[in-house]
């Protein structure tokens, strides 16, 4: 908050967005991001888009693939978030050459997409397929936890997932369990194998899907949860892991859309350490808490969960030695922001607890780059966010 704060006068910005709705289109953000010094949130199209066409699904497939660490034991992730894609021209353009420029700069092992990333109405497939050709055409797999927006049109949940599913360099699968097993569609495991023995699981990834709208009646926030058997499905193959690794948990993040309610709690609690920007009026969680962070909790295994929905906050928060994060808001101009846009990312270190994030902006800079937990935990300066 420290850079924000010195940049913009907060008064003036809280004053601002009580008189915007949330999911308002806001012109005026575009003035704000100026004003933050990073960069106008309109840049002409031709300034950021790189050689690589997008619209164009090439040949690259993920089937069956296994993601493993390179030799210097090291995996890198970019978090695109809230993309909101949709077919009118200009709108989404803008979106598309932050995401090709930010890879052309990071050249990770994986891409994952944290929901609402399409948001049309009209042929979601072949906005899905332009999206995911960013990161195919350049070779890299790419992993989708759906968002409430996803599903907003006429094509329902379970045939926009069979669009993801369908993808080239997708590594989603389709859906085995129904809906009264495993509520949702974008729940999975995603191994990352050890550098030298390919054969041998170093970390994981678990995807969920946060849902989308909940039909309670007498509730304000309509936003969904995690369910109950979302959870039991995360103990079972958080424990069934441990025990094939003799008892140790694999390092494992956590991926998904709408927030846990412990984000608010450890972004408000006294003393907090907040690394980013929390613009958003707090955090847009679901309707209820059903208990995911105190899974994770329990089997000791995610060190770092990552989310999307709030378009303007991009933090990180440490609680109960679990990295509460948000990625950084990707999208086009059809949504509101107030911060520059860009991506989160992130660089496991094989078989470690310790990962580095940062957020890589579409001017190419980069800010707060951190080391989980140390940034937290640590008084040394070689640890202190940079820049």
């Amino acid at each position: 908050m420290r850079l924000f704060n010195h940049l913009y006068n907060e008064k003036s910005f809280n004053h601002m967005s009580r008189k915007l709705s949330r999911r308002n289109f806001i012109k005026k953000t575009a003035i704000m991001a100026g004003t933050l010094g990073l960069a106008p949130s309109a840049a002409p199209s031709k300034i950021l888009s790189p050689c690589i066409m997008v619209g164009e699904q090439n040949e690259f497939n993920a089937t069956g693939r296994k993601l493993s660490f390179n030799r210097e034991g090291k995996f890198k992730i970019v978090q695109f978030t809230d993309i909101h894609a949709i077919e009118k021209k200009g709108e989404t353009d803008h979106a598309y050459d932050i995401m090709n420029r930010i890879l052309d700069i990071e050249m990770p092992d994986l891409v994952i997409y944290t929901g609402d990333v399409v948001t049309t109405d009209q042929n979601p497939k072949a906005i899905w397929e332009k999206v995911a050709n960013i990161p195919t055409s350049r070779g890299i797999p790419f992993a989708v936890a759906l968002g409430n927006h996803d599903s907003d049109g006429r094509v329902p949940r379970d045939k926009i997932y069979e669009i993801v599913t369908g993808l080239k360099g997708c590594l989603n699968t389709p859906k085995k369990e129904s809906i009264e097993e495993v509520y949702g569609y974008s729940n999975q495991v995603i191994p990352i194998y050890k550098s030298v023995n390919p054969d041998e699981k170093a970390n994981i990834i678990y995807l969920f899907d946060s849902n989308d709208y909940h039909n309670l009646p007498d509730i304000a926030v309509k936003d969904d949860w995690i369910r109950s058997n979302q959870i039991e499905w995360y103990l079972n193959q958080s424990k069934a892991l441990t025990k094939e690794n003799m008892g140790k948990p694999y390092p494992a993040l956590a991926f998904f859309h709408i927030p846990l309610h412990e984000y608010r709690f450890a972004a408000t609690a006294p003393g907090a350490k907040i690394m980013g920007w929390r613009l958003d009026n707090g955090e847009g969680v679901g309707a209820y808490n059903s208990g995911l962070f105190s899974a994770f909790l329990e089997c000791g295994d995610v060190k770092g969960v990552f989310v999307g929905h709030d378009h303007d906050n991009s933090y990180v928060v440490h609680h109960q030695g679990i990295a509460l994060a948000y990625g950084h808001f990707s999208g086009g101009l059809n949504t509101y922001h107030a911060l520059c846009r860009g991506a989160r990312v992130i660089e496991l270190t094989e078989s470690e607890e310790v990962f580095d994030t940062w957020v890589r902006l579409e001017t190419g800079r980069y800010l707060y780059r951190i080391t989980v937990p140390h940034t937290f935990t640590s008084n040394d300066p070689k640890y202190r966010p940079y820049p």
